[in-house]
């Protein structure tokens, strides 16, 4: 009867056989760019993505911090978490109308948030067609 010493050592060996065995082979290389592969990680989170999207298709880029919270449905801390990142990448400004509970707080998409967001939408759209084998 093996003891559980037995069972480990058996265990660590076949581990290390594992380890020991032919790797595969590489992959391929991709005939996608890397340029296009990179997509923007502040933009690309599910959460600014669809922030960022909300406001490129609101009037003047511009939505109110309770119009955001709705449509986004998430709590106030959640969301202007997500709005300081994309502050400190540049891409939205914020501006506060009026003090205390009656103020109202505005969320713009900036002219660097624009130029960036088409970017990011051109490189997503190439991702994509070059994924479905499509012409470009």
């Amino acid at each position: 009867m093996k003891t559980p010493r037995d069972k480990n050592a058996a265990l660590l060996a076949e581990a290390s056989f594992a380890s020991t065995a032919p790797s595969r082979p590489a992959p391929r290389p991709s005939s996608v760019p890397s340029s296009l592969v990179t997509l923007d990680p502040v933009i690309h989170e599910r959460v600014r993505l669809v922030l960022l999207t909300a406001l490129s298709t609101a009037d003047e880029s511009t939505l109110s911090f309770q119009a955001l919270r709705e449509t986004l449905q998430l709590t106030d801390g959640n969301l202007m978490g997500h709005i300081r990142a994309l502050e400190q990448a540049g891409l939205v400004e914020r501006s506060k109308q009026g003090a205390g509970r009656g103020s109202l707080t505005l969320v713009r998409l900036s002219a660097q948030g624009k130029r960036a967001f088409s970017e990011y939408l051109g490189r997503l759209e190439t991702l994509i067609k070059t994924a479905r084998g499509d012409e470009k």
